[in-house]
């Protein structure tokens, strides 16, 4: 199994802009095998989530443009090899669900409140397989057995008579319900407390090794992403400052944005001076940052120099076989 994505540029048009557009995903490279964790982190607004709607084609249309780009997906298990970026719109729902899935930020907001619980997992069985009701009823209580639901109790909830951390768990059966090859977790544990938060952390790495599933995960915690991820790609204002190995690039944050994201994270393990106050990244990320013709980073960069406007980094320098970086001052 495979999830290559090359060259993947994606215009934003904001309303009342008068035509003017924001590259909000721009030439991202992206690779992920079976049995892969690929974390994307960076702060919010920098295009992590646009990126993941992207690759399904989800990102709103009236809107947003693809301007180039593949999104290859390679799954020999259900025999299919495909560029999603190509398919026409009426194809795209025998990729989602089936090949990739999706579990977004908030369940609250995904599911829907009026529905229950069981009703919205066998609809997505209904709308792929050809069953019965009876047969996706068991096939819906599996799952959520496998997501540590009981799921013959709850099948008749509704949203609202569970607790956060069993709406993102039955979000994830309902993602799963279909055996994909590939899952994109967009901040998952976002409104969980920690303990909830590490029982879903621990649930997708219990998938992950008895599926060989790749997954996307999203976040903005570089802690989550150093626990649970294989890799890294660091994305800022739409690009990949950087990628390579999590371990490699947390103990040794090359680009300057990495650097500055490590500091700004409070440690146990730091001795803070009484009045200290924690580092923090000058400025912030705003819609210029997005035009091309620049280092995005510019602006609040520690590193940055004359040479830095006169050479652009049009594409990552490699460092090494698996580590790639962004910048002229590495």
């Amino acid at each position: 199994m495979n999830l290559e994505i090359k060259d993947l540029t994606i215009r934003l048009y904001p309303k009342k802009s008068g035509g003017r557009y924001i590259n909000v995903v721009d030439s991202v490279d992206l690779n992920i095998k079976g049995g892969e964790i690929a974390a994307i982190v960076g702060e919010s607004g920098s295009g992590k989530s646009f990126l993941g709607l992207s690759i399904l084609r989800l990102n709103p249309p009236d809107v947003s443009k693809i301007v180039s780009g593949s999104v290859k997906i390679k799954c020999l298990e259900k025999n299919d090899e495909l560029d999603i970026i190509k398919l026409y719109r009426k194809d795209l729902p025998s990729v989602r669900g089936r090949l990739i899935s999706m579990v977004f930020q908030d369940p609250n907001t995904s599911l829907n409140p009026v529905i229950k619980i069981g009703e919205q997992i066998t609809e997505a069985i209904f709308a792929h397989e050809k069953v019965g009701k009876l047969e996706a009823k068991e096939i819906a209580i599996s799952y959520l057995n496998r997501m540590n639901v009981d799921g013959r109790a709850r099948f008749n909830s509704y949203p609202h008579e569970l607790s956060g951390g069993m709406r993102q768990r039955v979000m994830i059966a309902m993602a799963m319900v279909l055996n994909p090859c590939f899952l994109i977790a967009d901040e998952p544990t976002t409104a969980l407390d920690v303990t909830t938060s590490l029982q879903v952390l621990n649930l997708i790495e219990k998938i992950r090794l008895e599926s060989n599933l790749g997954v996307i995960f999203i976040t903005h915690d570089l802690s989550i992403a150093k626990n649970i991820s294989d890799k890294t790609y660091v994305f800022y204002a739409g690009q990949v400052m950087e990628c390579g190995k999590t371990e490699e690039i947390i103990d040794n944050p090359l680009h300057p944005y990495t650097v500055s994201l490590i500091k700004s994270v409070p440690s146990l393990s730091k001795d803070y001076m009484q009045g200290q106050r924690l580092f923090t990244i000058p400025g912030y990320l705003t819609n210029d940052d997005f035009m091309p013709g620049k280092c995005r980073f510019y602006s609040r960069c520690f590193k940055k120099g004359k040479d830095c406007l006169q050479n652009i980094p049009l594409s990552l320098n490699k460092i090494n076989s698996e580590r790639f970086v962004r910048c002229l001052k590495v």
